[in-house]
């Protein structure tokens, strides 16, 4: 059902910093964009086959949301591709218990997405992407 990981969501508390950071270290910058209905500026770094996600909250109410009292950054989730369609994983997934943020996935740059409820997933929360299929 899972193909491979897409890119790992890390939050942090200044978007600046943590490119600055990603660049040291030589990983090549692909993209950056503003997400205002989610309240998120993000920047995604190459890394072998995946990419790392970089989210900076906008708001200050996003941001104790997803970082909490004095976090500066954090693992969000993990993005993993799916190996067939997007309903057949939800499906899969679902069979075991786990629920979704959303009652229906979402497009974000073309690709079909939803997230697990972390707390029907052993605290580890999932972004299933079905790469292209909102362009289709």
């Amino acid at each position: 059902m899972l193909k491979r990981i897409d890119h790992i969501g890390v939050v942090v508390d200044d978007l600046s910093r943590a490119k600055a950071f990603l660049e040291g270290l030589g990983l090549a910058f692909q993209f950056e964009r503003e997400l205002p209905e989610r309240q998120v500026r993000a920047a995604f770094y190459g890394c072998g086959d995946g990419r790392i996600e970089l989210i900076e909250p906008t708001t200050p109410e996003a941001r104790a949301r997803r970082l909490g009292d004095g976090n500066r950054a954090r693992i969000e989730h993990i993005a993993v591709e799916v190996d067939h369609t997007l309903a057949a994983a939800m499906a899969a997934v679902r069979a075991l218990g786990v629920t979704f943020t959303t009652p229906q996935p979402v497009a974000i740059d073309g690709n079909l997405n939803i997230f697990t409820q972390p707390d029907t997933c052993a605290g580890i929360q999932l972004q299933l992407v079905e790469p292209d299929a909102a362009r289709r």
